[in-house]
């Protein structure tokens, strides 16, 4: 008994709920005198409301009738503070068995109930931030909130008693980094990073998740909780960014503080997050996060006074690292409530966004720049406008209270609109087809509009298309140019036909020419061939003509020689007197006739002369015939050339302008195809 009084706190009441004695332990542990007790009934230990209640009233006649109470119990310390205690309250009864008084063995679980409470915010806070899923450590699922089962698309039955492995995609189920996952996790080892899993009907979700073994007493793992958060969205728009990878691969930060902003703890996530230590921060108010104009206005005073109601607060926020820079963070603000519901500190997870809002930024710029440069309009899957920018409304002519609430026909020719493929174009819409092409369209005051357009099936996240939007480019002015192009290439066509013509003409004469030009240079060969032969007869006249006036002037001479000698002869006769007349008159004969030898030679030399002359100037001229006769055949060779060259440009042209039929030919195709 002693050690009893010892160890706990006692003390004894009469069946009326009077107190008779207590031990200092429970002195001590409500803060009363013994002497300020005895004699007062048991309520002065309880709250007004409590005391006054039914269930009070029950619990003492429960008591009265000899029946044990135990349990835990709030009680209300001398100075009004409360006190959880772990108490039995036991009837003591006299040797009839008859209950005669009651003796309460207490213990103080204060310190245990407030971890305990606490402990539950946590969960709770953790439970609506975050998807939440067990496992025992084969890696069977053991149970998940609501929030995981959301994301994954999954009801709680589908999924308790199945392998974790469901969620992942087979090559990596059957891969060793996925046992070494569970070998690690078996160990006892915390893991966490970015995961990619698979969700109902095969849609992937990435998560930022931590797996954590949760120890029995011995400190032996005995199963695995996993928290985790839906990044699907920030890992898709990041797929184009991979430099920014890194950041999505953090864990969460953890910072806690009291109801008036002053900082009492963080994790090494959040500080290196932050770039503080924790010393830093200890003690100072949030505000030391946030720039003047955030800390200083309204909304950051009705921020606070929204978690000191217990009041969850989530989002993205622009917070300042330590030096200024800014970081932008996801993160939940927890309130954790006392005993009494009432708020007593705040708990906030944060992960690190800063990329992705950058990149949200940028991809909001693209969306704007789109929204900027084309024409874009929603329907509902029934094809109903549900809105449309200043694009589309310029480029049809309507106003925007003229076209929301109207059905996509009113866009769209009669014909079109009865056909079977407007109906099938609304099916595969429906079914999440995108589709795209060019169409016609008719504007306000049936004006034709052509539109290069995407039919966009916008999805939940199961993948079920929701509504559609369309992106668009006005291509009228385009369209109109093509038919343009059609009716001049046409025009076009038949000139080039007409040139065909005409080339082939020209071919024709110019195959007669080279005919001609090649018997041209045949007689031209054959007249220079003749002139030739003629200039050596002439030569050999000329030759001739050489040895002859050679022989007259020997002549000459022999006639010269004869005249001397008959003039001696003379001369000799007169001296012979009578006896030479005889002889004289010879000689005198004989000069004569060399006289009219010499003078005979001198006329034939000269006739020889002029003939020589002449032969030489016809030389001459055959010369220059042969000359000419040789251009002429240099020209007939030329004029072959040119004519052969005229030929096979001509036969050149004649490809290119067939190139240019087929090129026509093309470009009147593609433009109907286009038009199409």
């Amino acid at each position: 008994m002693t050690a009893i009084d010892r160890a706990f706190a006692l003390i004894e009441f009469d069946l009326s709920g009077r107190v008779i004695t207590a031990n200092a332990n429970f002195l001590s542990l409500m803060g009363y005198e013994l002497d300020e007790i005895t004699g007062e009934n048991h309520r002065i230990f309880c709250d007004a409301d409590y005391a006054q209640s039914p269930a009070y009233r029950q619990f003492w006649q429960r008591l009265g009738k000899g029946e044990l109470d135990q349990g835990e119990y709030k009680r209300i310390r001398k100075d009004g503070s409360e006190v959880w205690i772990q108490a039995s309250y036991n009837p003591l009864f006299d040797y009839d068995g008859i209950p005669t008084g009651v003796v309460k063995v207490a213990m103080d679980v204060t310190a245990q109930r407030l971890a305990m409470v606490e402990a539950a915010g946590r969960a709770a806070a953790i439970d609506r931030a975050q998807a939440v899923i067990e496992f025992d450590l084969a890696g069977t699922v053991l149970d998940a909130n609501a929030n995981f089962l959301e994301l994954m698309g999954y009801a709680r039955d589908a999924v308790v008693g199945h392998h974790h492995r469901t969620f992942c995609d087979a090559g990596y189920a059957a891969s060793p980094d996925y046992a070494d996952l569970w070998n690690r996790l078996r160990a006892g080892e915390f893991v966490s990073g970015v995961f990619k899993r698979i969700a109902s009907g095969g849609r992937e979700v990435w998560i930022r998740a931590t797996y954590n073994p949760i120890l029995d007493i011995e400190g032996k793992p005995r199963k695995v909780v996993k928290f985790a958060h839906d990044i699907t969205d920030q890992k898709r728009r990041d797929v184009e960014f991979e430099g920014r990878a890194r950041a999505i691969d953090r864990a969460q930060g953890v910072i806690e503080f009291a109801m008036d902003g002053t900082i009492l703890d963080a994790n090494e996530n959040f500080l290196a997050l932050t770039g503080y230590t924790l010393d830093e921060i200890r003690g100072r108010h949030h505000r030391v996060f946030c720039d003047a104009g955030t800390s200083q206005s309204d909304a950051y005073a009705v921020f606070w006074e929204k978690l000191g109601r217990g009041e969850y607060d989530a989002g993205e926020y622009k917070r300042l690292k330590k030096g200024g820079a800014e970081v932008w963070i996801q993160a939940t603000y927890n309130p954790i409530l006392d005993l009494n519901g009432k708020p007593v500190k705040v708990v906030k997870f944060a992960v690190d966004v800063t990329a992705q809002k950058l990149a949200a930024n940028d991809h909001q710029a693209k969306v704007d720049a789109i929204n900027r440069a084309q024409a874009v309009i929603e329907f509902d899957l029934e094809g109903n406008v549900l809105s449309a920018n200043e694009n589309f409304l310029r480029t049809t002519g309507y106003s925007l209270r003229e076209v929301v609430g109207q059905h996509h026909s009113m866009f769209c020719s009669p014909d079109y609109i009865r056909s079977l493929e407007y109906r099938d174009f609304w099916l595969k819409l429906n079914k999440g087809e995108v589709h795209s092409g060019r169409f016609h369209r008719i504007g306000k005051y049936g004006r034709d509009v052509w539109i290069q357009a995407t039919y966009n099936p916008v999805l939940d996240l199961k993948g079920n298309p929701l509504r559609v939007i369309k992106y668009a480019t006005d291509v009228t002015d385009q369209v109109l140019l093509e038919q343009q192009i059609t009716s001049c290439s046409m025009s076009m066509a038949d000139h080039v036909g007409a040139l065909t013509q005409s080339i082939t003409a020209i071919t024709g004469a110019t195959d007669t020419a080279t005919d001609l030009a090649g018997r041209t240079r045949s007689e031209a060969e054959e007249g220079r061939t003749a002139l030739g032969g003629a200039i050596e007869s002439i030569d050999l006249i000329q030759k001739s003509a050489a040895g002859i006036a050679e022989i007259v002037s020997v002549i000459g001479e022999i006639a010269g020689q004869t005249n001397l000698l008959a003039l001696n002869a003379e001369i000799e006769a007169a001296r012979a007197g009578e006896h030479g007349v005889g002889f004289s008159v010879v000689a005198g004969e004989v000069r004569k006739l060399a006289e009219r030898s010499s003078t005979a030679a001198r006329e034939i030399n000269r006739l020889v002369d002029e003939s020589l002359e002449r032969i030489a100037r016809g030389t001459e001229r055959s010369k220059e015939a042969t000359n000419a006769f040789v251009g002429i055949v240099d020209a007939v060779h030329k004029t072959g050339d040119a004519i052969d060259a005229i030929a096979k440009s001509t036969s050149v042209q004649d490809e290119a302008s067939a190139k240019v039929v087929d090129l026509i030919r093309t470009l009147s195709n593609a433009t109907e195809r286009a038009a199409a």
